[in-house]
């Protein structure tokens, strides 16, 4: 201090500093309003093309982005831009998604880095692109969706275990808030496969698995509400951001002591995912705790939200449980219990499932993408160069494609796959240009396998357990909509009662 007030008379000093701070924050806000200048020459909706200030159209996207959305394309438009939470989006008809999914200068990594404001702050290491992103991948792919078969008989124990837990055997109906345990379950069965067996039942762990990402959301929107130039100061002080790395700190502490309990052990077990995590990375860097958290983010929520919706589905429609109680007693009676293989067998329980995510997808884009280069599509309609874009997914409750389109019909794909030559086609892990719930093409949700047999499982146990219903009076909820996110509405009770 002594130095900068001997080169600058102190008179000055303030004034100076003031000055200082006052055009880095202009210079911030001009940062943030060409950020958020749309594209030139792309028919925008919900937001003006000439003001660099509309802070309405944010607002209008998160509480009306369905009929924003169905506005552009009635306006005949096959490609728009609306004002998404991190700045204006391209929307794309359903009918490119193909040339979406396939063209190398659409990167979905750079998508998602561009959309989030999180720097290199601690406590989103999660959600940053480092190396750990890479690895990820490859755990996934090359580890938990080729063990599945392995890991099958534990899942369906644990969820013995952690239902009886939840759910009890009630005698009478009794009312349970299924989406708010929900989590918890889900949580419990995918840290068993990735952290084992005694961290799948840690209630410390499963609160980090279930509130870390709820946490991350919070303080990436408060984030947004400051100029970039700021954050790197502002992040210390937001509360959200502040619990964010409480909750790192915890889990860091929780891994690396279950990494020093196995060091011990000697009894052979089963190996998972932080065994595997080790011997993909192969020598690269690795931070094992933020990978693990990083798992957590991109399967709990997703895998609930999905499992959700399937219980309000059949709890509004009870016709479906008798069949789908025969039909996994029948492959249970053959199999003798739970394999891999009599999942697939599953063809009902696969189709009621798939036509739940087809009238309630996670959300109502999909294919979201950032282009690298200027492209131009197959009818000349251009991309620019830098532009984040989604596809919309409509084209799931079109009636040109799926008869009484927004009727719920839990034989839909069951019925699609009895046709000659369509007998492994139309499962809930496929997608296609007609179905892109897990979104389409190799950049397709990866774990979408392992979500899958868990919701199977989980599925299995809960029809053959429990009779279930909605209280009198109580219809099927509409899913909440917070911009183009589809959430179940977390308020809903339903009720169930042992069989």
């Amino acid at each position: 201090m002594r130095l900068f007030t001997e080169i600058i008379p102190p008179a000055y000093f303030l004034p100076g500093f003031c000055l200082t701070v006052a055009v880095l924050v202009l210079l911030s806000c001009v940062q943030n309003a060409i950020h958020n200048l749309p594209y030139y020459r792309i028919p925008a909706v919900g937001m003006s093309r000439w003001s660099l200030f509309d802070r309405q159209a944010n607002v209008r996207f998160m509480a009306s982005a369905r009929a924003l959305i169905r506005e552009g394309f009635e306006q005949g438009h096959t490609m728009f831009q609306a004002m998404f939470p991190h700045g204006p989006m391209l929307v794309l008809h359903p009918k490119y998604v193909d040339e979406v999914r396939r063209h190398p200068s659409l990167s979905l990594e750079e998508a998602v880095k561009e959309s989030l404001p999180v720097g290199d702050y601690p406590g989103f290491e999660a959600f940053r692109g480092t190396e750990n992103h890479h690895i990820l991948l490859d755990v996934i792919n090359q580890k938990i969706t080729r063990n599945l078969k392995q890991y099958t008989i534990s899942l369906a124990r644990e969820t013995e275990l952690t239902l009886d837990e939840h759910f009890g055997q009630p005698q009478e109906w009794k009312s349970y808030c299924f989406a708010s345990e929900v989590p918890y379950i889900v949580a419990r069965l995918s840290t068993l496969v990735f952290l084992g067996e005694q961290v799948c039942r840690d209630t410390e762990w499963l609160d980090i698995s279930v509130n870390y990402t709820l946490d991350i959301f919070g303080a990436i929107t408060a984030l947004r509400r400051w100029p970039p130039i700021l954050r790197p100061v502002v992040h210390w002080f937001l509360e959200p951001a502040q619990k964010l790395r409480k909750r790192v700190q915890v889990a860091r502490r929780i891994v690396q002591r279950e990494m020093r309990r196995r060091q011990h052990e000697h009894k052979p077990r089963q190996p998972d995912a932080l065994d595997w995590l080790h011997e993909v990375a192969g020598g690269r860097h690795l931070d094992v705790t933020t990978a693990q958290i990083g798992l957590t983010l991109v399967t709990i929520h997703t895998t609930s939200n999905l499992l959700t919706n399937v219980i309000y589905d059949l709890a509004a429609n009870p016709q479906y449980l008798p069949p789908l109680r025969e039909e996994i007693q029948s492959v249970l009676e053959t199999d003798g219990t739970f394999h891999k293989t009599s999942l697939t067998k599953m063809k009902l329980l696969d189709s009621v499932v798939k036509e739940s995510q087809r009238l309630n997808p996670p959300g109502l884009t999909s294919l979201h993408r950032y282009a690298m280069e200027e492209i131009t599509l197959s009818d000349a309609t251009v991309i620019p160069k830098g532009a984040s874009l989604v596809v919309s997914a409509h084209t799931m409750q079109d009636e040109s494609i799926y008869l009484n389109a927004h009727t719920y019909d839990g034989y839909r794909f069951y019925r699609k796959r009895q046709e000659p030559g369509h007998e492994n086609k139309h499962q809930l892990v496929m997608t296609s240009a007609e179905h892109y719930g897990f979104g389409h093409g190799v950049r397709a949700c990866p774990g979408r396998f392992f979500a899958t047999n868990e919701i199977k499982i989980l599925l299995a146990h809960i029809i053959l357990k429990y009779d279930i219903r909605f209280p009198d009076g109580q219809s099927r909820p509409v899913n909440w909509e917070i911009g183009q996110d589809l959430v179940c509405d977390q308020t809903v009770q339903v009720l169930f009662r042992a069989r």
